[in-house]
């Protein structure tokens, strides 16, 4: 799921990622396939744009970028982040970035997990008071005839895509710090049955299509799912999977619609083993819910999505 902005004039489509927290686009003087097949920045035809003569770096688990840094005015659904910092990617490595829509990334996890050691976007924002609120919100539609759709809401929550009230849930920190969008989970139902998983933790990401646990809980998860194998490190569902699952955070139960517990071109689950420490909620998850983050409180506030 991605959206544009603009920087310093310059349109550019931007993955809004909740796993990292850096804004990067391509440089007009990368010249890598990955660059020349997306729009690059060119600092000539920007009056705003700052240079600043420090590179960086930033990693992925799908690959990294390198580049130098620089300062221009960043537009997103028409609210402006004056003086953002941002990077400028010479160099993207993995194949990843090759086969993606977006030009770009728009991290949106808290300021403490940039690489390039500068606020967010958001963040700015908020300080600038561009925005009323230090929260957005974030409504994923399914895939249909029109690809994938959605809503980002800075500043504001978008009542109209959710059910019922939100139930706000605490972050948790890293090491003392305010890093990812981490809470805590308190188990899974399958059909029913109560997987009574112990002090589990999960980061919202939207840089992730999927939902990540563990061998361990994984292998707990699929134990429960009707028809499931596990073939060349991959699990399986069956293509039409009838089997009723929730997550329970909070002491809230938030279903998940069967399509999203299984992928369409291969009929692989949307489980799979990824991470030692803790699950991870990808657009699988997100797609059933109406999600708030506050960068001020620290809190994730959840609510099912209207039907």
């Amino acid at each position: 799921y991605y959206g544009e902005i603009t920087i310093g004039n310059q349109a550019f489509r931007t993955l809004f990622d909740l796993g990292s927290a850096d804004l990067w686009v391509p440089s007009q003087n990368c010249t890598q396939h990955p660059c020349r097949i997306h729009r690059r920045f060119n600092e000539r035809l920007s009056k705003t744009f700052r240079p600043i003569d420090i590179s960086y770096s930033v990693q992925y688990g799908a690959g990294s970028v390198y580049g130098i840094l620089g300062q221009d005015n960043v537009l997103a659904g028409g609210i402006e982040s004056v003086g953002q910092i941002f990077g400028l990617a010479r160099e993207e490595d993995g194949k990843f970035f090759a086969t993606q829509e977006f030009d770009g990334i728009f991290g949106m996890a808290f300021n403490d997990d940039s690489f390039i050691r500068t606020p967010t976007p958001f963040s700015n924002m908020v300080e600038q008071k561009a925005v009323k609120n230090p929260y957005f919100g974030i409504y994923l539609q399914r895939p249909d005839d029109n690809g994938h759709a959605g809503t980002l809401t800075l500043g504001d929550i978008d009542t109209t895509k959710f059910t019922g009230n939100l139930n706000y849930n605490k972050v948790s920190t890293l090491n003392g710090e305010y890093l990812y969008w981490i809470i805590d989970v308190d188990g899974i139902s399958i059909n029913g049955h109560k997987l009574k998983f112990k002090n589990r933790k999960a980061l919202f990401d939207t840089g992730s299509n999927l939902i990540y646990m563990p061998d361990k809980d994984a292998k707990i998860y699929h134990k429960f799912i009707k028809g499931s194998s596990f073939n060349n490190g991959t699990y399986f569902v069956p293509c039409k999977t009838t089997d009723h699952v929730a997550y329970i955070i909070g002491g809230v139960s938030y279903n998940i619609d069967q399509s999203d517990l299984v992928t369409e071109f291969d009929c692989s689950s949307s489980v799979q083993v990824g991470g030692d420490d803790f699950w991870t909620f990808g657009d699988a998850f997100l797609r059933n819910v109406y999600s708030v983050y506050n960068i001020k409180e620290f809190t994730i506030g959840l609510a099912p999505v209207s039907k």
